[in-house]
């Protein structure tokens, strides 16, 4: 085995760092081998380089710049480099055994062979890791990631514009695509979509769901939320969206329950009922006509109209009107998407999206609908999976894994969302139900401290913003100064892996994914010159 000695051990060692000096550079990053005897025993020790400094014994930090000149020119100055490692572990085959006391002083240090770190780091099974890239100082060896890990207990992807972050997804994807595995992507920007991901056998396993929405299926808060309804600031329309969409409820059970007296058993029209934002918008606007002709105290002996629904004495003029421009406004925005009777997105992925890459096609709604639908959706996935699990009688058979792009929008620091109490609520829960999260963001300071917490996983690429940097060390357990340090440096696809899906943090190169995808920036110029011809 050639090993390459780059110097030795001084000054006080620790269980977990160590000092040493070499007049050979180290790199930033890169793993060392630590050798001494102990007792009559030759022990390795793997390490990281996580400092480093050069100095000059010759030139003390108080030299004036005349000394300095006098020293260049008799003696010729080249430095010596003391860098500190931080200690990963003896090697014990394949694996790494913690130290319960320092190495021996004036331990060998030698550059970590390429044979070692395959031992180490490329003895996994490709059944459970996915190889997503190679270490960044050893290119040889190929690093992978548990896949079990990640669905168990979950994965951020963090790195600013440009840093590579939609690689990295589409490289853990095309891994969880040769495995048969069962991914929803929640994509905001479709980003994902004319991406061919390929299964085992070479087919195409991308699984697009346009997002169609079941107005009568939500509860009324959602509806409230989806036309922008806050409790907080507009309790009065809640008020008369919670009551509103109970009444319409109830006049349509009403309306479809059999009755040969009052049913066509030959009218080709199955369904009774107009579209349920029809009749939600319909009522308020039959309700706001009695109440003007009543007058605003809505007292009802003034006028022989049947009162659509009970609480119309209880609410005033103004507040059905602004509920009801909500609604208006609501199916102006999105109606093209609002449909009744359609099967749930959950029931679709376990009928259709099993061993799929199920990209679920959010543009077109707005962030108040993207938090229902999201949060609707988490919470009925986490539902199905218990009910699997525990009953054999769940929906979605297998594990999923749930990717979540712009992360922050929908899980802000210092705001409620749905989508933040269902995140919290999955993370939390899902560890034993088979249901993965993966959350994606160029803004962690953005992102809610404690849902980012529950990400044990993480894949971090270049941040450069300090605050960033912070918000990230304190929501990770395992992200320590040393690591922090090497963000602003990383290159695009460069990055940092730390959590129980690898070994031990490693600094890696994500491969190029050979998936399309989105996320690249525009080339404006060509597009200017193409359109200018």
């Amino acid at each position: 085995m050639n090993e390459e000695l780059l110097g030795y051990c001084v000054g006080i060692l620790k269980p977990n760092e160590v000092i040493f000096t070499s007049f050979t550079p180290p790199r930033m990053g890169e793993f060392v081998l630590i050798r001494y005897l102990d007792g009559k025993t030759e022990s390795d020790v793997l390490g990281m380089v996580s400092y480093i400094e050069r100095f000059d014994r010759f030139l003390p930090e108080d030299n004036n710049p005349e000394h300095v000149e006098s020293i260049r020119r008799i003696y010729r100055i080249q430095g010596m480099f003391r860098s500190r490692v931080s200690l990963l572990g003896r090697i014990r085959g394949d694996t790494l055994e913690r130290l319960k006391y320092p190495p021996m002083p004036g331990a060998a240090v030698y550059r970590a062979p390429a044979e070692i770190l395959l031992k180490i780091f490329g003895s996994h099974s490709e059944r459970t890791h996915a190889k997503i890239g190679k270490l960044l100082t050893s290119s040889e060896v190929d690093v992978g990631i548990d896949i079990n890990q990640v669905v168990s207990r979950h994965l951020a992807i963090l790195a600013v514009t440009g840093g590579g972050k939609s690689n990295a997804v589409a490289v853990l994807l095309e891994e969880i695509a040769k495995r048969k595995g069962t991914v929803l992507v929640v994509d905001v920007h479709g980003e994902y979509l004319g991406s061919t991901f390929k299964g085992p056998d070479g087919t195409n396993v991308t699984n697009t769901i346009d997002v169609e929405i079941d107005l009568a299926a939500l509860s009324a808060g959602d509806i409230a939320a989806m036309c922008g309804i806050d409790f907080d600031r507009s309790s009065r329309q809640y008020y008369v969206m919670m009551e509103l969409v109970d009444c319409v409820k109830n006049k349509r059970r009403q309306k479809t329950t059999f009755n040969p007296e009052n049913v066509d058993l030959f009218s080709q029209d199955a369904d009774p009922n107009p579209p349920f934002i029809d009749d939600l918008i319909g009522t308020l606007r039959s309700m706001i006509g009695i109440k003007r002709s009543r007058g605003n105290r809505g007292n009802g002996n003034d006028s022989d109209s049947e009162d659509p629904c009970d609480f119309l004495e209880t609410t005033k003029t103004d507040e059905l009107i602004g509920t009801y421009i909500r609604l208006v406004n609501l199916k102006n925005k999105i109606g093209d998407k609002i449909r009744d009777n359609v099967l749930p997105i959950v029931d679709r992925i376990g009928r259709f999206g099993v061993g799929k890459i199920n990209v679920l096609d959010l543009r077109g709604l707005d962030y108040d609908a993207m938090d229902v639908m999201i949060s609707h959706i988490l919470l009925n996935l986490l539902n199905e999976r218990k009910k699997y699990v525990q009953e054999g009688e769940g929906k979605v058979k297998v594990p999923v894994v749930v990717v979540i792009e712009e992360a922050h929008i929908f899980a802000p620091k210092g705001t409620s969302t749905k989508t933040k109490y269902a995140l919290s609520k999955v993370a939390r829960e899902a560890r034993k139900f088979g249901l993965g999260l993966v959350l994606v963001s160029q803004r962690p300071k953005g992102l809610d401290e404690n849902v980012l917490s529950q990400m044990n996983n993480w894949i971090i690429l270049r941040i450069v913003e300090p605050e960033d940097q912070k918000h990230v060390q304190r929501a990770s357990e395992t992200l320590s100064a040393d690591l922090l340090q090497y963000l602003p440096s990383l290159n695009p696809g460069e990055a940092v892996l730390i959590g129980p899906f690898v070994k031990v943090p490693l600094l890696v190169k994500i491969r190029l994914s050979k998936v399309r995808s989105g996320g690249h920036d525009i080339d404006a110029i060509s597009e200017w010159e193409r359109f200018s011809m």
